[in-house]
């Protein structure tokens, strides 16, 4: 670790890689873990799929948005509570180092915008899979904040 916090000392310009580790302290689950992942705890007869995969599935989606409701709920209160996840110390990182205008990059593989929740700009983050911060009207494509609509989906 010590080497790790000696380059980005000496360093202008980072670029961090980030995915499911990052999120899972706050309580946020990854995916595929055995007994504790995402698929493993979601029932995917209850939400009416045939697999927890198909809660990103296009069509399915379009029949039926409640199941990825059901999934983003839990990914944003992942304790069962109507408390948020909150961003863990490694988010918190990302943006001292954003501050510090070492940060030239984020990308990452997680949808839970907890990285722009500890203050690290949009404008630095490249979301791999998407991101559950924005939606996009199926009509008119129309592109909102999530918390615009979070009243009507969670």
């Amino acid at each position: 670790i010590e080497s790790v916090v000696n380059l980005i000392k000496e360093r202008r310009n980072v670029v961090v890689l980030t995915g499911a580790g990052i999120s899972v302290s706050c309580g946020i689950p990854d995916f595929r873990s055995k007994d504790t992942g995402l698929y493993s705890i979601l029932d995917a007869e209850e939400l009416g799929l045939s697999c927890p995969e198909e809660l990103f599935d296009w069509e399915v989606f379009q029949e039926s948005p409640q199941p990825f409701y059901t999934f983003a709920r839990k990914l944003y209160f992942p304790l069962g509570s109507d408390e948020r996840a909150k961003p863990s110390d490694s988010h918190k990182l990302l943006s001292l180092l954003e501050r510090q205008k070492k940060l030239l990059r984020v990308y990452t593989q997680n949808i839970d915008g907890l990285e722009q929740e500890a203050g690290v700009s949009s404008k630095k983050i490249v979301y791999a899979h998407g991101s559950l911060q924005f939606a996009t009207c199926l009509t008119c494509k129309r592109k909102v904040s999530a918390k615009e609509i979070e009243p009507d989906i969670l």
